[in-house]
């Protein structure tokens, strides 16, 4: 009896929900004794009502040629059924043969690259369709354009770059310090990886590793120059002494990178600017130039490169004169004992020439003592003129106290007429050392 009561009831209840659907109203109201059950059957027989929703849209898949990609959908509702669908340019769709089910899978290959796909579900009560899904087809990693090597300024930021042929690639960057293996970058993981240099950096290689599912590549590997200012670790010769019409060669050594020299004079003469000159074409660690009485005496290189630039000490050139190449009026000789030249601030000047065959011949020098015990007596002053040499009278006149310096006026008679007596050139040869030193001064 009771389980055909309860059959009986549950026959009544269905009866009454029919009656409710068709008339589109609410269920009037039933005993009692059936009341909660019929409120649960309606919301039961409600829900058959529902179309499909997609609640989980198929994914793109990245796989390689040969492998199998498989592409999901998950939908609620009742009664459903799938179709999947496929196209090449996600605007026209073409139905895959026996893909009726939740998932479906494909077989990758190079042709199948960029396919989409997509399912419609349905049931008794609607239809809905799914967003799409790319299925990418690896191609194994190719690189078209290996990091090039960078010179930075230390402090600047530098930047390594590849490019590679595929699809879905994956990029990882890798270090190593000088003599050492190579390790992970963390977080460099794009195609370009950038960072700030400095000096400890330098020296160091950077590669990259591109993947994929079909596989991965290594690049070849670039190095880093990290570029400090320059630094002089062997200054040029304080003092260099040479003869007129010898080489001379002054040179500096430098460390840094992508150094650049350049070679200067110092013009401080009396008709100079008191300034450093570039000497045209002297861009190398060391310059060599043809001594001569004319050649400038004080030089420097400045030593440069993209972090900056630094100065070498000066350089001081003495150049003995000779007969052929004596000394100009601005110029000063050393010898022994003495350093001296003609005195061009006399009033009329340092060389007066008078008479005529023979001819009288008269210049004062400055002489300057380089010792306590230096004596204008051991100064011997000649005019050559025409190959001979025409002994002259000296007198010397001490400069006023403190100033340590003398006059020396040298007067000579040459049987020649003033023509060619003005062509004449000084000698002056000093006897103080152990060995006799002489220059020559053209008339002031």
């Amino acid at each position: 009896m009771r389980q055909l009561f309860v059959g009986g009831r549950r026959a009544a209840v269905v009866a009454a929900f029919t009656a409710v659907v068709t008339a589109g109203v609410a269920a009037p109201a039933a005993t009692a004794s059936v009341a909660p059950h019929t409120v649960s059957s309606v919301t039961l027989a409600a829900s058959t009502t529902v179309k499909p929703h997609v609640t989980s849209a198929p994914k793109s898949v990245v796989v390689a040629s040969g492998k199998k990609a498989t592409f999901k959908v998950k939908a609620s509702g009742l009664g459903l059924t799938y179709r999947w669908y496929v196209s090449t340019n996600g605007t026209r769709w073409a139905k895959v043969a026996k893909a009726t089910h939740t998932s479906y899978t494909v077989k990758a290959k190079a042709s199948l690259n960029g396919h989409r796909y997509r399912v419609v579900v349905k049931n008794g009560h609607g239809t809905v369709t799914s967003h799409s899904a790319k299925l990418i087809v690896a191609v194994k990693p190719h690189v078209t354009r290996q990091p090039h090597a960078a010179s930075i300024v230390s402090g600047k930021k530098a930047t390594f770059s590849i490019r590679a042929t595929g699809n879905a690639l994956g990029y990882q960057w890798y270090r190593a310090a000088p003599g050492k293996s190579f390790v992970k970058v963390t977080g460099a993981t794009k195609p370009t990886y950038s960072f700030t240099t400095s000096a400890s950096k330098n020296g160091y290689r950077y590669k990259a590793a591109v993947h994929n599912k079909a596989g991965h590549v290594m690049s070849s590997s670039a190095r880093l120059a990290v570029i400090t200012k320059p630094k002089i670790t062997r200054q040029p010769a304080e003092e260099i002494d040479s003869r007129s019409g010898a080489a001379v060669t002054i040179s500096v050594q430098a460390t840094g990178f992508g150094l650049a020299y350049q070679w200067q004079y110092y013009d401080d003469s009396l008709t100079g600017d008191g300034e450093y000159h570039a000497i045209k074409g002297a861009t190398r660690s060391s310059y060599t130039f043809r001594a001569t009485t004319k050649t400038h005496d004080d030089y420097r290189v400045v030593v440069s490169n993209k972090a900056g630039k630094v100065a070498s000490d000066d350089a001081f050139v003495l150049v003995d004169s000779s007969l052929q190449d004596p000394y100009g009026p601005d110029a000063g000789g050393m010898l022994s004992s003495w350093a001296l030249g003609l005195d061009t601030e006399l009033k009329g000047g340092a060389t007066v020439v008078t008479g005529d065959a023979p001819t009288t011949v008269k210049s004062t020098f400055l002489a300057i003592p380089l010792d306590l015990h230096a004596e204008p007596g051991q100064l011997t002053i000649g005019l050559v003129v025409g190959g001979t040499t025409y002994a002259a009278n000296v007198v010397a006149k001490q400069l006023p106290a403190g100033l340590g310096m003398f006059d020396l006026t040298a007067t000579v008679s040459v049987p020649v007429d003033k023509e060619s007596a003005e062509k004449g050139v000084w000698k002056v040869t000093d006897a103080s050392g152990t060995a006799e030193v002489t220059q020559y001064f053209a008339q002031g």
